[in-house]
């Protein structure tokens, strides 16, 4: 016998303890009505008996939000299942579904539901900790972790792909980093260290998910970027990170071989926040003039960014005297900005870093795209290390991905610019075309000179770059001469 009831049937029970949302509902709502139905032995023949026809809510016109119809069929779980391992959003997911079946009414949250069952399925009885550890051995990843005891939990990981450990040992000239948070339940903020490929691509070196932002966690996570590296001697020229005091402490004192740069963009962002609280007149006037505090920010703004771009120290110093009068009638944030500058003066202004191979890194843009990159694969920021160790596998796969074939490009394709060229005869399949570019940029500059002058030419392009600068190059086309292999740094 079957007994057919309506899904809002019966009374709710209130349960003991308080619910965790005071929204909560139920369907029930005492409905009476029931059918019984019975098969027949004589006849063979399905009977249906109305045990109860009492009706206390209307007919729905719609079938919507009824569990029943919303329920996924097993058709519909293995496109689920399938669009799932692609990455597939979930709204993507639901149109899909009812692009393929007309009279599909499933919404978006049993395709959730769905969703969260595969994903249990996959990981089984593992703690999300085990199920990370089992990944990173799976995939070959380069990890390492630590606690205080052995009775407490992991406090620090720290890992990377095992593509990303070779890039890192071919391209280990400058590295950036930076910390981003949001990307995890547990509210632990995300290490990441980023290099500069040959061919200017970003590429991650490796992830590390702290529990504090102290020096003793950064110490930690740049020790184990250390044993990454197969030679010491290969250590990197550069390494640019932003105003954070703790970060620039312990990158001179694990990366004392390194050249330590701030971002530009921090630094200029924290002087103008500080000029605008300190350079205002009085009465709203300059000598009797009317000066708006906006144009008194912007001139201010604009002499400071005189020094940064100045290019030798003789300019450098020009250039401060001039900011200096733009800022006399501010005393206080005069002192505060030459203070600023006496500090960051050798990490951010031209005069300095062009002498730095930082290969035009001067901001720390390549370590926050790659946050954003991340954060959209992620999408959320409520997974366990376990789903973020996932996505970012996911988004390394595309990444190095498009690095290899940058390289593939680089090796097997010469622009018809190039091909014949004296001065890069040599250089087809063995320098990237990002390179090749550069060094066509700057034959440009020095063809309408031919100036041989290295104080004209400044050869910014050879110490920043690790390229012939245009004086260089002026040689060569004198003396109809190619440019040599042994002439590019190895980057």
């Amino acid at each position: 016998m079957v007994r057919l009831t309506c899904e809002r049937s019966g009374a709710h029970k209130v349960p003991e303890k308080k619910t965790k949302h005071e929204t909560t509902g139920s369907r029930k709502c005492g409905f009476m009505f029931m059918v019984s139905g019975y098969l027949s032995r004589q006849t063979n023949e399905w009977r249906l008996n109305i045990l109860n026809g009492v009706h206390n809510h209307a007919m729905e016109m719609t079938l919507e939000g009824h569990m029943l119809v919303d329920t996924l069929k097993e058709d519909d779980k293995k496109i689920v299942r399938d669009l799932t391992k692609s990455k597939v959003f979930p709204r993507n997911i639901l149109l899909n579904l009812k692009s393929k079946r007309q009279d599909c009414m499933t919404n978006i949250k049993q395709v959730n539901n769905d969703r969260q069952q595969i994903w249990k399925s996959n990981r089984g009885d593992k703690t999300a900790l085990q199920f990370l550890t089992s990944k990173l051995k799976e995939h070959d990843y380069v990890y390492f972790s630590r606690t205080q005891s052995e009775s407490t939990p992991i406090e620090d990981i720290f890992s990377a792909h095992p593509t990303s450990v070779k890039l890192f040992n071919n391209f280990p000239t400058v590295l950036v980093m930076d910390s981003t948070y949001k990307t995890n339940m547990y509210k632990m903020p995300m290490f990441e260290i980023v290099g500069v490929t040959s061919t200017d691509l970003t590429y991650s070196v490796g992830f590390g998910f702290v529990t504090h932002e102290k020096e003793e966690n950064f110490v930690w996570v740049l020790q184990m970027m250390r044993k990454l590296l197969m030679s010491k001697m290969n250590m990197p020229k550069v390494v640019m990170t932003d105003r954070d005091t703790t970060l620039m402490n312990t990158v001179a004192n694990v990366l004392p071989e390194s050249y330590a740069m701030n971002c530009y963009f921090h630094v200029q962002k924290n002087v103008k926040a500080r000029c605008i609280l300190d350079c205002k007149y009085s009465l709203g006037k300059n000598n009797g003039k009317e000066m708006k505090h906006g144009d008194v920010v912007k001139k201010i703004m604009r002499a400071r960014k005189i020094i940064v771009k100045s290019p030798t120290q003789e300019l450098y110093a020009n250039a401060l005297v001039e900011f200096q009068d733009v800022c006399s009638d501010f005393s206080i944030f005069l002192t505060y900005a030459k203070a600023t500058l006496d500090e960051v003066k050798e990490k951010i202004v031209r005069a300095w870093i062009d002498h730095v191979l930082h290969l035009g890194c001067k901001t720390t843009n390549r370590v926050e795209s790659a946050h954003a990159l991340v954060k959209k694969y992620l999408n959320n920021s409520v997974g366990d290390l376990g789903i973020c160790w996932e996505k970012i596998h996911d988004m390394l796969v595309m990444q190095l991905t498009a690095i290899q074939t940058s390289f593939g490009q680089s090796c097997t394709v010469l622009e018809h610019r190039f091909k014949t060229v004296t001065l890069y005869s040599g250089l087809g399949g063995y320098v990237s075309r990002y390179a090749l570019g550069n060094i066509s940029l700057e034959e440009e500059r020095c063809r309408g000179t031919l100036c041989m002058d290295k104080e004209i030419c400044g050869c910014v392009q050879r110490t920043s770059y690790g390229l012939p600068c245009a004086c260089f190059i002026a040689t060569k086309i004198h003396d109809d001469k190619p440019i040599l292999l042994d002439e590019i740094h190895d980057h």
